[in-house]
């Protein structure tokens, strides 16, 4: 608080730094916007019922207008407290003067009080002058320094005069404060304290415009709320009225579309508003490419680097539009993402639609060298949703959360580094409770909570599933697609039934000689049930120059991909796999 003895007291760099505040929540609503604008496209021209579509359409449609409000509001206030700030220094500046000048006169008319120096006589000190004359210019010294002191006095008062002002418009400007509305109290120490079902309950009686300003400026916030384990997640899910859980959908989209414990509709909500930023992010990275290509030095000295680099760039290109295109069909509604998360290769699709009509649900983990790329290109697909086709009342999904063995050294690490993340104990224990979170979330998820569940795991994608058992995860049943290996720590669930279904392929050899996991394999395990081996097109044998029969490790390989895929060759399985799931 500043008085008249001081009235430049106040922190500029204090002021500047709520100022600072207040753009960036200005930022953060023109953020949301963006976000509103997409998710009202999304809504309007498909058909998915995350929630309901009109009433999610309507409030969209009714915020835009008051959030563009909000922004004007808060710009204007940076710019009030900016300019607050601005003053206050001059102030301080002009108070730093006077204070100089004012102990210069204080100095002065000491000095001329107790006779330290004479100012009334002149430069040579041997002339003589009456005492007279020597009173009379002692006399005007006194009163020049007297009115010094008081010009500086009067111009003191102006300086507090100037600072009531500069209060007085910041004050005046500052008039839309309560442009946060009922949020405020969430940045209170009290916010603090609560507990998590106070903040709901608070939450579930704000605006939907409170509601989107809250999200866009308090993020914080929200992964306090909903950053749990996947039953705690559920439950404070189920606590939100419905205009907050529209409104976390539309404002945190990438938080949303990740926590295991909501629906699987809010979550393919939430990750069609997520990709669309990964797109901007995809189209801003090929407009720097393209500048990079364009002033690429082509001179006959750097023609070699040129072109080399040229041809990054184009592979560079490939893959982003490979992965620009799955993502536009996602935003589409051609593709639904339970998850995704490129930065950490995270990603889940979903095929077919929750509903109380739902009977199975199947998950699908692919093996070893499964990459965010092969969810482009299609390759990982194709037998869910072949199922799904077959039988509407199964939803399924096609399961990568984080890196997978080939995947630890980047997207396109090589086999070599592949096989050995695949017979990694360690690297099963670390992903099995992950994706044992995600089986527990869709556990409890209302739509899917009844259906039967299958886990069906292709080459590695055994190992992952058998050690998120470990980790608490069951199933009704467990498939093997010529499954790598179970943890030791593994025993069956007495209530699962397991089975494999392989062809006589690369693996099948390697688990011949004891080397993979460690002999622990589903077809030398009690657990799993299994017939004699699939026969693929292509004889496993052919015959050396001397005409001795040799394995043909192409074919053994075929084979061993062979079995996860739709492709007609591999009918038999398919047929096979369908009378043990349904029936």
């Amino acid at each position: 608080m500043w008085t008249i003895a001081n009235p430049g007291s106040g922190e500029t760099h204090g002021i500047l730094a709520e100022a600072r505040i207040r753009s960036g929540k200005a930022d953060a609503l023109r953020t949301l916007l963006t976000t509103l604008t997409r998710a009202q496209a999304h809504a309007e021209t498909t058909g998915w019922t995350a929630v309901s579509r009109e009433a999610f359409v309507e409030r969209l449609v009714a915020l835009t207008p008051e959030i563009d409000l909000l922004i004007r509001g808060l710009d204007a206030q940076a710019k009030a407290l900016e300019t607050y700030a601005l003053l206050l220094d001059e102030i301080q500046g002009d108070q730093r003067i006077l204070e100089a000048r004012r102990n210069a006169a204080d100095t002065d008319l000491y000095d001329l009080q107790y006779g330290k120096t004479d100012s009334t006589l002149p430069n040579d000190t041997f002339v003589f002058i009456p005492s007279v004359d020597r009173n009379a210019r002692r006399e005007e010294a006194f009163e020049v320094v007297t009115a010094r002191i008081a010009a500086i006095d009067v111009l003191w008062e102006e300086l507090s005069q100037r600072r009531r002002a500069a209060d007085a418009a910041c004050v005046r400007d500052l008039a839309s404060d309560q442009v946060l509305g009922a949020t405020a109290w969430f940045g209170t120490t009290w916010a603090a304290g609560a507990s998590v079902d106070d903040l709901i309950a608070r939450l579930n009686t704000l605006s939907s415009t409170d509601l989107a300003v809250l999200i866009a400026t308090d993020p914080e916030l929200v992964k306090r709320l909903l950053t749990a384990n996947p039953e705690t997640v559920h439950e404070r899910w189920e606590q939100l009225a419905q205009p907050a859980q529209l409104a976390l959908i539309a404002g945190t989209p990438a938080l949303l579309g990740s926590l295991n414990g909501l629906p699987a509709r809010a979550r393919v909500a939430a990750n069609r508003l997520n990709v669309s930023t990964r797109i901007d992010e995809i189209d801003a990275e090929s407009a720097r490419l393209n500048a990079e290509i364009a002033g690429l030095d082509r001179t006959r000295a750097r023609w070699e680097q040129s072109y080399a680099r040229a041809d990054e760039i184009a592979r560079e290109h490939e893959v982003l539009e490979a992965e620009r295109t799955y993502l536009q069909r996602t935003v589409d509604g051609k593709n639904q993402l339970y998850l995704y998360d490129r930065e950490n290769a995270r990603i889940v699709e979903m095929f077919g639609t929750p509903s109380s009509e739902t009977r199975q649900r199947i998950t699908y983990v692919p093996g070893t060298m499964s990459n965010m790329d092969m969810f482009y290109d299609g390759s990982l697909q194709g037998l869910p949703t072949l199922f799904v086709g077959w039988h509407p009342d199964t939803v399924a999904f096609v399961y990568k959360d984080g890196l997978f063995p080939g995947d630890s050294g980047g997207t396109r690490s090589g086999l070599a580094a592949g096989i050995v993340d695949a017979n990694s104990a360690e690297f099963a224990q670390l992903s099995g409770p992950v994706l044992a979170d995600f089986e527990a979330g869709l556990a409890l998820d209302p739509l899917l909570t009844d259906a039967t569940s299958t886990a069906i795991g292709h080459s590695w994608g055994l190992a992952n599933i058998t050690s998120a058992e470990v980790s608490g995860a069951q199933y009704h049943s467990v498939v093997s697609l010529s499954g790598a290996w179970m943890p030791k720590e593994w025993t069956p669930n007495p209530e699962t039934n397991y089975t494999d279904f392989s062809y006589e392929d690369i693996l099948q050899i390697a688990q011949g000689s004891g080397v993979v996991g460690g002999g622990n394999n589903p077809r030398f395990s009690d657990a799993f049930d299994y017939g004699a081996f699939y026969q693929g097109p292509e004889p496993t044998y052919t015959k050396d120059w001397q005409g001795a029969p040799i394995l043909d490790f192409k074919v053994l390989m075929d084979n061993h991909n062979r079995v996860a895929t739709d492709d007609v060759n591999n009918d038999d399985v398919l047929v096979d796999l369908e009378e043990l799931i349904y029936g």
